[in-house]
């Protein structure tokens, strides 16, 4: 597509730039919570921490205290470590407990919640500034209101369905049993409430504390699965783990291990490097193919073989040998191949794309000048999560168990004390030194110059997004974005963008190509007149999710890039 006038090639929106500090997240508010830790002398760590928090303030559809969520961090000197705090199933929870209903609405719906767990770990091993001083910017948003973007209203009005039959959730999120309007102002005394007591007594308020006692009396109240005990037992059971890593293009890539699926996105890459991606049309048909098919075998073995570890044997190694990418390659091939020798004029037009349920999740990024950088991903699964609301606490539960299977003996089955895969992959991106392959394009380093050999290979990049399971698919593509074709960090992100049509209820493996609106007309009949079936989005549609990222410049700057498909905004300090 050309070129329309603005500050990038995909849009209105500049690369954020700065040189101490830059967040990353799904809301301008929730990123300049993450700022003020910056001016008060914080580091990335406070920043993410702030972030990830006020987030839940003005995108309560997409994640909250009550949520699961996933992060990457990496220290000045190198090492990447992954932290899952995707929650666990309580200890009574069994699949003949559900239904596909209950799984997803109601109290059986929650897992036990772990982003408050995976907070405190890392503001407690990494953070600078006091707790009080983090949470201050979300307790203000939420006692003093935030305005209603359009965006908020839409996410509502399509989920209202789930809040109106609970009183509580009503209460907290409608008003007269109405969506907000976009600028009104939706105020949470309640959460800002819960956030002062974890403010004055601690994180571990939430497991073992007042708040602690609340949620853990309302789910016995209720008819829940979650108990004291679930709740006093979380936080030590979530640890620190190394990243999975595979190389592409002159790249050190490193994502976290199972039950995250995010070996996915290294499997797509490592698939993809066979193809010479920076000589084709970024947006052209051979191209977008190419990397469909990558990403289609990638699902599928993820599909295959990702679960939670400590109940399933997991074949990383396997995953990621050159014996299983060159069966993947050789695959890709041959379906490209076959594709090609069935075009014809006789061709199935491209469908509008109908609405789906919205999975609710958001990303978030921080670094700072010295080397320091997290994303996090987090989330309550559906719109409003499970639809239960904590009484007055303005605490939404996820509803995890929608992502699980109710048959016995697979992998994926409810089990007491059991992770669930998530999809969710955060990446971090790094320069290795000694390569004798450069990357196609430059995005503002230089990651195999002479001077970063030197050094000894640094953080390049960090990607994430939110979307379900087309989050490791948004990930590659991104990345493409900025190795094969050189884009910035902005506009890697707001480029057009794909998904297969693979997410919870639907077939696998996946059938239908969903293409936004933005690739033109001659990309879609040459697709379709190779088979593919294809269904168009909107030209911005949040079903290929809402991706938030930072390169990190050998020249000392920090660039950033938020998802225009969503409230996204990158501020730099």
């Amino acid at each position: 597509m050309a070129h329309a006038g603005g500050a990038s090639e995909f849009g209105p929106r500049p690369v954020a730039m700065g040189r101490r500090g830059m967040v990353a997240s799904a809301n301008p508010l929730a990123t300049q919570a993450g700022l003020r830790m910056f001016a008060a002398g914080g580091n990335a760590v406070d920043a993410a921490i702030a972030t990830a928090v006020a987030v839940t303030v003005v995108e309560p559809y997409f994640s909250s205290a009550g949520g699961i969520g996933i992060a990457v961090l990496s220290l000045p000197g190198g090492e990447t470590r992954t932290l899952n705090f995707m929650g666990r199933s309580p200890r009574t929870a069994r699949p003949d407990l559900f239904d596909e209903r209950t799984q997803d609405l109601g109290i059986l719906a929650p897992m036990v919640p772990g982003n408050v767990a995976g907070w405190a770990r890392l503001h407690g091993e990494y953070g600078h500034l006091p707790l009080a001083e983090v949470l201050e910017p979300a307790i203000e948003l939420a006692e003093q209101g935030s305005p209603v973007t359009y965006f908020d209203h839409v996410r509502t009005a399509q989920t209202v369905a789930r809040l109106t039959p609970r009183p509580d959730a009503a209460r907290t999120f409608l008003k007269d049993g109405r969506p907000y309007e976009p600028g009104e102002i939706l105020r949470q005394p309640g959460l800002a409430a819960t956030l002062r007591t974890l403010a004055s007594e601690g994180w571990m308020s939430f497991y073992h504390g007042r708040v602690g006692e609340t949620i853990a009396a309302y789910f016995r109240e209720h008819g829940g699965l979650i108990t004291a005990e679930d709740l006093r037992s979380y936080p030590d059971s979530i640890r620190w783990e190394d990243p999975i890593v595979a190389s592409y293009r002159g790249y050190q890539i490193r994502t976290t291990p199972p039950p995250s699926s995010a070996v996915q996105v290294l499997q797509t890459l490592r698939i993809l490097e066979a193809f010479a991606l920076g000589d084709g049309d970024p947006l052209g048909a051979d191209n977008l193919a190419a990397t469909a098919e990558a990403i289609r075998l990638a699902r599928m073995d993820a599909a295959a073989h990702v679960a939670d570890p400590a109940f399933v044997d997991v074949p990383i190694s396997w995953m990621l040998s050159d014996e299983r990418i060159d069966e993947l390659r050789a695959e890709v091939h041959r379906r490209l191949d076959a594709a090609r020798g069935r075009a014809s004029r006789r061709r199935a037009p491209a469908r509008r794309a109908r609405k789906a349920p919205e999975r609710s999740t958001t990303h978030l990024a921080a670094a700072d000048a010295s080397g320091l950088a997290v994303n996090i991903t987090q989330t309550i699964g559906s719109g409003y999560g499970s639809g239960v609301v904590i009484g007055d606490t303005g605490i939404t539960m996820n509803n995890g168990h929608h992502w699980c299977t109710l048959v016995p003996g697979d992998a994926k089955v409810i089990a007491p004390d059991k992770r669930r895969e998530s999809p969710s992959s955060p990446v971090h991106g790094f320069s290795l030194h000694g390569v004798p392959v450069a990357p196609t394009h430059s995005f503002g380093i230089d990651p195999l110059g002479p001077a970063h050999a030197a050094r000894g290979g640094r953080i390049a990049f960090l990607i994430g997004t939110p979307g379900s399971y087309s989050i490791p698919q948004t990930t590659a593509q991104v990345i493409v974005g900025l190795v094969d074709y050189g884009r910035n960090i902005q506009d890697a992100i707001a480029a057009p963008r794909f998904r297969w049509k693979d997410d919870v209820g639907d077939p696998l493996p996946p059938e239908t190509l969903l293409l936004e609106g933005r690739f033109a007309a001659d990309v879609r009949r040459a697709l379709a007149s190779r088979g593919y079936q294809l269904e168009v989005l909107e030209d911005w549609s949040v079903r290929v999710g809402g991706a938030q990222g930072i390169v990190v410049g050998e020249d000392g700057w920090l660039r950033g890039g938020a998802d225009p498909r969503r409230n996204g905004y990158a501020m730099g300090w």
